[in-house]
């Protein structure tokens, strides 16, 4: 009835109404309230064609409105091949056979195991009081007790030490460098040029230089 709150359950049965007046195919409902806190109950339901899966939503949040329970959102409506409709303690999923093959979504919520609850902390085992003693406590170890005598430092040992042989270092034996040959110059030094003086001849044997052959004139007698 408007103005009534609507329970879980009630509107639960308002959803599944809802699916199957509008002809959706395979309808499941889970029971979450023991597996996750964001519901009670989730709603797996399928559409063959995607104006079909936007339709199915429109369906269930009008009839959520009409039970004064305000959808708190809707998502997927654009490509409707799979629209969620949050109805707060239901939640309503609808998808077209080839996405909810794919997701699976029933195997999802079907293998989560239910919480288990925690076992009770084991109480520690108690302590037993320790015996109370009359008069002074025991010296403790390593306390002189007064009156008694010192005891005497034993002797040191002396610290056995080897001979340390002497190291004597060998002297070091350079050999001479051999001098550097007229014929073999060092490396690195450039040989000197010597140079030959040339040879002057002399004006007694040096030959003399022949005169040119004088041409013959020719005679020319004179004209009559």
């Amino acid at each position: 009835m408007p103005g009534m709150a609507v329970t879980p359950r009630k509107l639960l049965d308002l959803v599944t109404d809802a699916l199957d007046d509008g002809k959706a195919e395979d309808i499941k409902s889970f029971d979450v309230s023991t597996l996750t806190s964001i519901a009670d109950f989730m709603v797996v339901a399928t559409g063959r064609s995607s104006r079909q899966v936007k339709a199915l939503a429109e369906r269930v949040a009008d009839a959520a409105r009409k039970r004064k329970v305000k959808p708190l959102g809707m998502e997927g409506e654009q490509t409707s091949e799979w629209v969620l409709v949050d109805l707060g303690d239901v939640i309503v999923h609808v998808m077209q056979p080839e996405t909810r093959a794919f997701y699976q979504l029933e195997k999802l919520w079907d293998s989560v195991p239910a919480p288990r609850a925690k076992p009770a902390a084991k109480a520690a085992p108690e302590k037993p009081a320790k015996p109370a003693t009359r008069g002074k406590p025991p010296a403790k170890a390593g306390r002189a007790v007064a009156g008694a005598p010192k005891p005497r430092a034993a002797p040191r040992k002396a610290a056995a030490t080897a001979p340390v042989e002497a190291v004597v270092a060998k002297p070091v034996v350079r050999k001479p460098r051999k001098p550097a040959s007229a014929a073999k110059a060092p490396v690195g030094v450039a040989k000197p040029v010597v140079r030959k003086p040339r040879k002057t001849a002399s004006p007694a044997t040096a030959p003399a230089k022949a005169a040119p052959p004088r041409r013959a004139r020719a005679k020319t007698t004179p004209k009559a």
